[in-house]
């Protein structure tokens, strides 16, 4: 079986910041597994602009090169695994445009073409296009696959970044309602972005629990800290982290991850509360022994119509890492472990850090947490669901054909 994926993020980023989002995760453990022959990763494609800005190669540095032209590169990345880099020399439009052209740069012949001439290259055949970025939706119908599968991150059409592109994500979503031979969704509430569809499965996001053993804190201490590891985006509710702040003055606040958004109320907080820091992004390599000093995790999200199509990766990585959760009452977080604790309101948020901070270290411990995990949520048991899923859509697919 032969992958085609277009992830959300790509992999110079996945190598950057560390293997830590949904579309990483399940390219490493499809990778692994004995069905998978080959996987072509397909990078967005990078703009003149974007290399001028960042200060940035348009492909991957390496010595095991597969084939490059002037703005076309295809890096072998293991035995599996090859990655495809197309470069545009685009300046103006790309300013004109500014978020759009994040959809119209794969309507590109250039890039159609390179996509199609590397599938030529790698011997590519009836293969599987895994499709994780909503911009890229254009491309489908353009690219020789076999099946068409999209797995839906989140819902983009509610999304603040996309208020500008809201009809262009709705366009791409019924695209793919009407014509994907399987649709995957993090969350049960995407279900029903997609009504047309007949094969559509939620498979929710996962951990590598071993992964996380590291993050159990080695010793008690007298100082509670409360920690959130993530982006920092509007998602996050400052407002009630500031009466967390104003509540609780004996405990300090940690927040790990970029800052991308709200950051006049992020300096704000820090310079008016003496128990809140801000230490940035943590590589992904770097994170279990991070979260070390982690007592309790929290998910102070806004509940909204975003929030509802998320199922927080986080979630899973703080119970691996033995932490008790205190979160809003998101979308996601139910029924997950008895040691995720859900708030109502600011004031039921405060009171449940404060019961969990009594029960630290004796009725709620590291090892009763890592075990209230389900097994079924490890991202190698949500790969091969995945995979299933694979098998059986090309088999009813094929069957079909031959009616």
């Amino acid at each position: 079986m032969d992958i085609i994926i277009l992830p959300f993020h790509d992999y110079k980023k996945w190598t950057n910041e560390g293997f830590r989002t949904r579309d990483a995760h399940l390219y490493e453990h499809l990778k692994r597994n004995s069905d998978i022959d080959k996987i072509l990763i397909i990078n967005r494609p990078v703009s003149l602009l974007e290399m001028i800005i960042k200060k940035q190669n348009w492909c991957i540095k390496s010595n095991n090169i597969f084939y490059k032209e002037q703005s076309l590169q295809i890096t072998q990345i293991d035995e599996k695994t090859f990655c495809l880099d197309i470069f545009i020399p685009d300046f103006l439009r790309v300013i004109k445009e500014k978020k759009q052209w994040w959809f119209s740069c794969f309507n590109y012949p250039k890039v159609v073409n390179g996509i199609n001439k590397s599938l030529k290259l790698l011997k590519f055949k009836d293969s599987i296009l895994l499709l994780q970025n909503p911009m890229a939706i254009s491309i489908v119908r353009k690219i020789e696959n076999r099946i068409f599968v999209f797995d839906a991150i989140d819902n983009w059409a509610v999304h603040p970044q996309m208020k500008q592109n809201r009809d262009l994500i709705l366009k791409n979503y019924s695209y793919v309602d009407h014509n994907a031979d399987l649709i995957l969704t993090v969350s049960q509430n995407l279900l029903n972005i997609f009504p047309n569809n007949k094969n559509k499965h939620w498979v929710a996001n996962g951990v590598d629990i071993d992964y996380f053993a590291h993050a159990v804190k080695p010793n008690f201490s007298q100082k509670i800290t409360i920690g959130y590891v993530g982006k920092i985006q509007e998602r996050v509710d400052f407002d009630l982290i500031e009466k967390c702040l104003q509540k609780l003055p004996n405990f300090q606040f940690l927040f790990l991850g970029p800052l991308y958004a709200q950051k006049r109320k992020a300096r704000e907080l820090t310079k008016h509360y003496k128990n809140i820091k801000f230490l940035g992004d943590i590589h992904y390599l770097d994170l279990p022994n991070a979260m070390q000093d982690i007592d309790i995790a929290i998910i102070p999200h806004k509940i909204d119509s975003f929030t509802s199509s998320m199922n927080p990766l986080k979630l899973y990585e703080y119970l691996a890492a033995g932490k008790p959760v205190v979160s809003t009452k998101v979308a996601g977080v139910n029924s997950i472990s008895q040691y995720v604790f859900e708030a109502n309101t600011p004031a039921e948020f405060i009171t449940l850090i404060e019961k969990v901070s009594k029960e630290l270290y004796t009725t709620i411990t590291a090892e009763k947490i890592i075990s209230s995990i389900n097994p079924d949520v490890t991202w190698s048991n949500r790969t091969n669901a995945i995979i299933s899923l694979f098998h059986d859509t090309y088999r009813n697919k094929l069957s079909q054909e031959n009616k």
